[in-house]
């Protein structure tokens, strides 16, 4: 097979897949209200933002991005500016046609409204989209995390309980190119994985940030520290790293901006449109206080 940027089709699908949590982002009330660009971050799964792909040009590289929530504008840097949705609708981009690009799209209240592709209704008002590729066939799929049950959905695959009011985490976290039904419970520091592994990693108010760091097609477990004095983020990988990056207020952003085969550590910060990822770049797009970061 061809590569593209350097990445072969087989290892870029691997990369997303392991990936799919792009970053967990709990924050303010960023899901029920305007976003504040000094917005705390929280401990709460009715904040959490899941995202499936952010590759939008399909070049193997994630694309500095953001939505707006105020207006539903989507501003890919370099690619394309351009409306799809409205104000308080959840960002839910994904490889939904299996061309190797990000689609963009929305989920509002149990409809999925993705670009050009599909518009379809599964789940309900209070329900988590938690899209990813669930079966291995490249295409990521519709997906829900009921938190208050615990009930996870994919439209067309399963419907199981795992994980009540925790933060979802779906990822390949075996290296066999599907998604896993994981969580992470921030006050015990508990990671669960269907079927797979029990752990316990972090500490109460810690961002889940989980992506392949090393490049060994596994999802590695880390999380996303704000320290209030003296001011900094501490970026914690489980068996690989740990490092201070980005100040309180910073948004994690982790994804593979260099076609390198693993996750670059990132953030991005409102005020400024400040994107800084370690040891790649340094650039500004997208201030505002309505600005949420699609990268992945």
């Amino acid at each position: 097979m061809g590569k593209i940027n350097g990445l072969c089709p087989e290892r870029r699908s691997h990369m997303k897949q392991i990936g799919i949590v792009a970053v967990v982002v709990l924050f303010g009330l960023m899901l029920v209200s305007s976003v504040q660009a000094d917005a705390k971050l929280v401990a709460s799964p009715s904040s959490a933002l899941i995202l499936a792909d952010g590759d939008y040009d399909g070049d193997g590289l994630a694309d500095l991005a953001v939505f707006r929530s105020d207006g539903g504008q989507w501003a890919i840097k370099d690619i394309t500016r351009v409306y799809f949705g409205k104000d308080m609708d959840v960002p839910a981009s994904g490889d939904y046609n299996g061309d190797g690009t990000a689609n963009i799209a929305i989920y509002r209240a149990g409809l999925w409204a993705v670009r050009d592709v599909t518009r379809q209704y599964y789940g309900r008002a209070g329900d988590i989209s938690v899209p990813a590729d669930y079966d291995g066939d490249g295409i990521d799929d519709v997906a829900i995390y009921r938190p208050g049950l615990g009930v996870w959905a994919v439209s067309d695959i399963t419907r199981m309980y795992f994980g009540v009011n925790s933060y979802p985490l779906p990822a390949d976290y075996n290296g066999d190119g599907t998604s896993d039904i994981g969580i992470f419970r921030t006050y015990t520091g508990l990671w669960a994985v269907a079927g797979i592994t029990r752990s316990y990693y972090g500490q109460e108010g810690d961002m889940p940030v989980v992506l392949d760091y090393d490049g060994d097609a596994t999802a590695d477990r880390g999380i996303f520290r704000q320290i209030i004095v003296p001011p900094s983020a501490l970026w914690a990988i489980q068996g690989i790293t740990r490092v201070n990056y980005g100040t309180p207020g910073d948004y994690p952003v982790p994804a593979d901006y260099n076609v390198s085969g693993q996750g670059e550590i990132g953030i991005f910060r409102w005020n400024s449109g400040l994107w800084s990822i370690r040891d790649v770049t340094r650039t500004y797009f997208g201030a505002g206080e309505d600005s949420i970061p699609v990268a992945k």
